[in-house]
């Protein structure tokens, strides 16, 4: 099989010439020229081809079908799942879409051909339906974001000529969340079991996500050195390891408070892979293991309201109260986008009432030592 330019004619096309065997055994030869004209677009169609040869053992052109969009929803998620999904998708994406495919879009869509004109009235009806049932605004999102990503595929696959007009995705309203402040932090963390105590620790004085927790290793901690610091390398989602949210990596300075449980990690530990954070039984914690323990440490504190995540958002709340700038924040959470931080950018009275008073008087407030919040 090759993808080339003819060198045989002035303009040099891309061609695909693939040789291959037929279900009966016979050879056969597919030579043409690609539908586009570019390296990527040509290698994107031979893999394609490929694929009908594996699963049909034959390649069905334009013209032997109806057309190259005839193809059904059901062949076009089964593509995207054995490409694109394996590729470009984080584990716990593609886990959350397959879930949203078998539940709801594969028995309602799944005989359908790609190019049929109802999408638009189809995927309104099934909306109103989800909320009619009470799915959030954001499950809702999810699953249009998903239908439209496998669409989106098929479009630049060759499956479906253009992209088919689709509702509005459901716009999902801001909540204001209360924020964490230093002195419940520091409650959970006593009331904490002393193998979830480091897991809190990490999660509220460097900000990792509890999948990031969960793969934190000892040799991804620095204590040494001029720069300790904690390296975000991967993450373990549905007890897959895989990386970070956004596929990137990031370096976090270790803080003060955090500092303590991390050497309490190291001592005695002589493996490098070993997890930093660990059950009372030294194993690595299961997927809800963070949560519950956190649901007994709130319970045992008086608290009542937050979640592990809540930890993660503390950080971020604390460092916007101490002056950081969104940019950094960004940065040390991890997000690839600003819109994404600032949703952990919202303050308590205190902090709005605060911000207000420096447009009072001479401008003396400006000057003042912020109140600790953990007072």
């Amino acid at each position: 099989m090759t993808v080339r330019r003819d060198k045989g004619r002035p303009k040099r096309p891309w061609i695909i010439d693939i040789h291959f065997k037929t279900k009966s055994g016979g050879r056969k030869r597919y030579r043409r020229d690609a539908q586009l004209q570019t390296g990527t677009g040509a290698r994107a169609e031979e893999r394609r081809l490929l694929m009908q040869v594996a699963e049909r053992g034959e390649i069905v052109t334009e013209q032997e079908s109806s057309s190259a969009s005839a193809a059904r929803f059901d062949d076009a998620v089964d593509y995207y799942r054995a490409t694109y999904a394996k590729v470009a998708l984080q584990h716990s994406t593609r886990s959350g879409y397959d879930e949203i495919f078998d539940r709801l879009l594969l028995g309602r869509f799944g005989a359908r051909r790609l190019d049929e004109a109802r999408w638009y009235d189809d995927v309104a009806l099934l909306d109103a339906e989800l909320r009619e049932a009470g799915d959030s605004e954001s499950s809702r999102r999810n699953v249009q974001v998903a239908l439209r990503s496998v669409l989106r595929h098929a479009v630049e696959s060759g499956k479906l000529e253009e992209m088919p007009k689709l509702p509005p995705l459901p716009k999902v309203h801001r909540v204001v969340m209360v924020a964490m402040e230093r002195r419940h932090v520091d409650a959970i963390l006593e009331a904490g079991s002393d193998s979830a105590r480091g897991a809190f620790a990490i999660a509220a004085f460097a900000g990792l996500r509890g999948s990031e927790v969960r793969a934190l290793r000892l040799a991804d901690v620095t204590l040494d050195g001029t720069s300790p610091c904690i390296t975000v390398r991967r993450a373990i989602s549905r007890g897959v390891e895989g990386r970070p949210k956004w596929g990137s990596q990031r370096v976090i300075p270790i803080a003060g408070p955090l500092r303590p449980y991390l050497e309490a990690a190291h001592r005695g530990r002589g493996d490098p892979m070993s997890f930093v954070a660990t059950t009372h039984r030294g194993e690595s914690w299961a997927e809800c293991g963070f949560s519950q323990a956190f649901a007994r440490a709130q319970k045992r504190a008086g608290l009542r309201g937050w979640s592990f995540h809540s930890l993660r958002h503390f950080f971020a709340t604390e460092l916007f109260r101490r002056g950081a700038s969104a940019p950094v924040v960004q940065q040390l959470l991890g997000h690839e986008t600003l819109s994404t931080t600032a949703i952990y950018a919202n303050m308590g009275a205190t902090d709005c009432e605060r911000a207000i008073a420096l447009l009072d008087g001479n401008g003396a407030e400006m000057s003042a030592p912020a109140p600790d919040p953990g007072r």
